[in-house]
């Protein structure tokens, strides 16, 4: 990350220098100058979409509050729902559209237009290309997973589409899809892609590959409910092509002790006296014994002896609760992109809806909870002892065999708030209740989406308005095209 970070503040520089002599060209797009390699811009584009799913700002990030992992002691404005005083739709939006979106797609062309000299290099080039596209669909299913209909097939060329129009949710999905279908069959392990400026895999193409067939896998899990035929095609051929099958698979984000690259939590967490884990995560794992609790929250913050909870949404006394555990405020602590317990999760899901993805699905229930249980550090011991419990043993536990999935995929998306919303979102389960002080736009529900930015509906009406009305209204109880029940 330094050595991104000096090549951005040269090319940065450069760009200055060259504005200063040509006045007329200062609001070229300084991303798309020929000094400026692909390579640097794909790791600005990383550490971006690591920090949308990471940070805990309430400017940014308020996704482990929508799923109900962690509340606030004071500032409870973004808890109790409200997405229009910090313009959460356009915070959103900024990020994945121009800091990431952009700066993937200025590279994905810069690396079309070079001439491959030889086989060799044009293996790297089809490498490279398909890392790009792979990052490309998980910032795009990410704001599907959002909104719903997106800017999506007149996106980032406001030269053509000055007001660009929004896209069926679905059909983006659809062909996200087909893209990473292409991006595989273009991966090559015995060729290098992007080495060092990868800051997941370090130019790994293998593990590259693993990815994008979770990513589609993830895709695939989302249309189950809306349309079973494809999904059922799309995971099992994600699942035949080779996923996330262990930790040592995982996509993860490092970050350093240094300020500039340090976890965005650090400051949240140690600056701050504000985050605090919900009463109702809490009791949930003190109900089961959870053998995570003494590192999602802090041994220290113990109330006579246990873990204690803070109420959801209200103002409260931070030193009266537990708090959040060490391990999150490290500042190495790496941020999670994608992993196995996800994939393990999504294949009990899938197993259980009857798609061959070669196995059961109290097998892959099983291997969700040890996969989250060695990722923290807990041991194997504990770790089955907690499976054997009746109240946690995929034969023996309460509710439905998709309610049993969604509740243990819950806990172990502890620290992904985003994915652990979605997943909320598209199995029902827990069953999370709205404080009584919510917003009135709420209508006393947990928000099954975010609604645009404030600027759409004036900066390109038309179009907004188009979207609001094809999917039933830009309100944050909208439910996206996947959420059918």
């Amino acid at each position: 990350m330094k050595k991104f970070k000096t090549i951005l503040l040269a090319a940065t520089l450069l760009i200055s220098v060259v504005s200063c002599e040509d006045i007329d060209k200062l609001n070229e797009n300084t991303k798309a100058y020929t000094t400026v390699l692909p390579g640097s811009l794909m790791t600005s584009s990383q550490v971006n979409y690591a920090y949308f799913l990471t940070n805990a700002s309430v400017n940014d990030n308020n996704f482990r509050g929508y799923a109900q992992y962690w509340t606030t002691s004071t500032y409870t404005d973004e808890v109790n729902y409200n997405q229009v005083r910090r313009n959460l739709g356009n915070s959103h939006s900024v990020i994945l559209y121009r800091d990431v979106l952009e700066d993937l797609v200025i590279a994905k062309k810069k690396i079309t237009d070079e001439q491959a000299l030889g086989p060799v290099e044009t293996a790297v080039k089809k490498n490279r290309i398909a890392v790009l596209e792979v990052q490309i669909v998980m910032a795009y299913q990410t704001l599907v997973d959002l909104f719903g209909d997106i800017v999506y097939s007149q996106a980032l060329d406001i030269a053509n589409y000055p007001t660009p129009k929004y896209d069926d949710a679905k059909t983006v999905y659809l062909d996200l899809s087909n893209r990473l279908d292409a991006a595989i069959a273009n991966m090559d392990g015995n060729y290098a892609s992007f080495g060092s400026a990868d800051l997941i895999y370090k130019g790994n193409v293998v593990q590259w590959k693993k990815l994008a067939n979770s990513v589609k896998l993830k895709l695939g899990m989302h249309l189950a409910d809306v349309d079973p035929a494809k999904a059922k095609a799309i995971v099992e051929s994600a699942f035949s092509s080779g996923i996330i099958a262990n930790n040592g698979d995982n996509a993860l984000f490092q970050y350093y002790k240094t300020t500039v690259d340090e976890n965005p939590l650090y400051n949240s967490l140690v600056n701050e006296s504000q985050i605090m884990p919900t009463e109702f995560f809490v009791n949930e794992l003190n109900g089961k014994s959870d053998p995570r609790r003494d590192i999602f929250f802090n041994p220290a913050s113990k109330i006579a002896g246990q873990y204690k909870g803070a109420p959801y949404a209200q103002q409260v006394t931070y030193k009266n609760f537990s708090n959040i555990g060490l391990k999150l405020r490290d500042r190495t602590n790496p941020g999670v992109i994608f992993d196995c317990s996800e994939t393990s999760f999504l294949l009990a899901d899938a197993a259980n809806r009857g798609f061959n993805v070669g196995g059961t699905a109290a097998r892959y229930y099983e291997g969700g909870i040890r996969s989250s249980m060695s990722y923290w550090g807990v041991s194997s011991v504990d770790a089955e002892a907690y499976l054997a419990r009746t109240d946690v043993a995929y034969a023996t536990a309460s509710g439905t065999n998709k309610q049993k999935i969604a509740y243990q995929l819950w806990i172990a998306y502890y620290n992904r708030g985003f994915e652990g919303w979605t997943e909320y979102r598209r199995l029902d389960y827990p069953v999370l209740v709205a404080p009584v002080t919510a917003v009135s736009e709420a209508e006393g529900k947990v928000p099954v989406r975010n609604i645009y930015s404030l600027f759409d509906a004036t900066l390109n009406k038309a179009n907004y308005n188009a979207a609001a009305t094809a999917i039933g209204g830009d309100k944050m109880t909208t439910k996206l095209f996947w959420d059918k029940f």
